[in-house]
C-alpha cells in the first residue's frame, strides 16, 4: 500500500514538474501582463490556503479583503507608482487594509475578533506583499526589458537548484538536524548543498555573461553574483522555514492538496516569497 502511494505521489510530482516548470518559464519570458496575471493567481491561490489553516484554529480571516488586496499590490508592481490605477503605493494599501479590516469586523459577529485582524492582515503581508516583488522584479529595467526576465528567470531557476540540492543531499546523505523542532528533515548537509548549488548555477551565470547588456541601466559586478547566491542559499531556504514554522503551529504538514505530489501552492512558493523581495529590493537599491 504504501508503494502504491509513493508511486502515485511521484507520478504527481513528475507531472507538476514537466508541465508547471515549462509554463512558469514561458510566462517569464513573455512578461507583462501574462506573468502579472500568473503572480496575481498564484497569490489569491496562496492567501486561500493560508487563511484556510487559520480557519482549522478557530480564525476567521476576511478572504474578501484578501484577494482584493492581492490584486491591488501585483497591479501597483506591475504600473508602478504615478499611474492613476496605482495610486497608493504598498504601504499605504497596508495601511487601507488595517482601517478596513479593523471596521469590517467590528460588524462582521464572529468571535476571535483581534485574531482575525491579525490572522488577515498578517497573509496579506506574507503572501502578496512579498510575492507581488517578483512582478517589479520582471520589469525592473524599462531600458532593457530582457534584463528583467534574465533575473527573474534566474530567481526561480536558482531557487529550484537550491532546493532540488538541498532535497537530494538532504535524504541521501543528511545526518545531523538543522532546525528541529521546526523541520525534523531538514539537515544541516540539505541546507549546506542548496547554498553551495545556489553558488554554481550564479557562477555559470557569472562565467556565460548572461547579465551583461550594453543596453541595462544596471552594472552587474562579481560582488552581486555572491549577493544573489546567499540570497538564493540562506534567504530562500528561510523562507522554507518560516513557512514550516507556520505549518507545525498549525498542525498541518501541507497547506493543500492542490498540487499533486507537491502540496499547496503556498508550499511551492515559500522560498521564493523570501528571496523574491530581498533580491528585488537589492537590485532597486544598490545595482540600478
Amino acid at each position: 500500500m504504501t508503494n502504491i502511494t509513493g508511486e502515485k505521489s511521484s507520478g504527481g510530482r513528475t507531472l507538476v514538474n514537466a508541465l508547471g516548470i515549462p509554463a512558469i518559464l514561458f510566462l517569464i519570458f513573455l512578461g507583462g501582463l501574462p506573468f502579472t496575471a500568473f503572480v496575481m493567481v498564484v497569490s489569491v491561490i496562496a492567501i486561500r490556503e493560508f487563511y484556510l489553516l487559520g480557519a482549522k484554529q478557530l480564525i476567521h480571516p476576511q478572504f474578501f479583503v484578501g484577494y482584493v488586496m492581492s490584486v491591488l499590490l501585483a497591479l501597483h508592481y506591475y504600473f508602478g507608482p504615478g499611474n492613476p490605477l496605482t495610486i497608493f503605493r504598498p504601504g499605504e494599501l497596508m495601511l487601507i487594509a488595517t482601517v478596513l479590516v479593523v471596521l469590517l469586523e467590528l460588524f462582521r459577529k464572529k468571535e476571535n475578533g483581534l485574531s482575525n485582524i491579525s490572522y488577515t492582515l498578517a497573509g496579506i503581508a506574507y503572501i502578496p506583499l512579498l510575492l507581488g516583488t517578483m512582478i517589479g522584479l520582471r520589469g525592473i529595467d524599462p531600458i532593457d526589458p530582457t534584463m528583467g526576465m534574465k533575473l527573474t528567470f534566474c530567481l526561480f531557476v536558482g531557487v529550484w537548484a537550491c532546493d532540488s540540492a538541498a532535497y537530494f543531499v538532504g535524504l541521501n546523505w543528511g545526518k545531523h538536524k538543522l532546525i528541529e523542532r521546526i523541520s525534523p528533515k531538514k539537515t544541516v548537509e540539505g541546507g549546506a548543498a542548496g547554498l553551495v548549488a545556489a553558488f554554481i548555477f550564479f557562477y555559470i551565470i557569472f562565467r556565460s555573461g548572461a547579465l551583461s547588456s550594453q543596453y541595462s541601466m544596471a552594472g552587474i559586478h562579481s560582488i552581486d553574483y555572491v549577493i544573489f547566491s546567499i540570497i538564493i542559499g540562506i534567504i530562500g531556504q528561510s523562507g522554507d522555514f518560516a513557512e514550516s514554522l507556520m505549518k507545525r503551529d498549525m498542525g498541518v504538514k501541507d497547506t493543500s492538496s492542490f498540487l499533486a505530489g507537491h502540496g499547496g501552492v503556498l508550499d511551492r512558493f515559500d522560498s521564493l516569497i523570501f528571496a523574491s523581495p530581498v533580491m528585488f529590493l537589492y537590485l532597486k537599491y544598490f545595482v540600478y
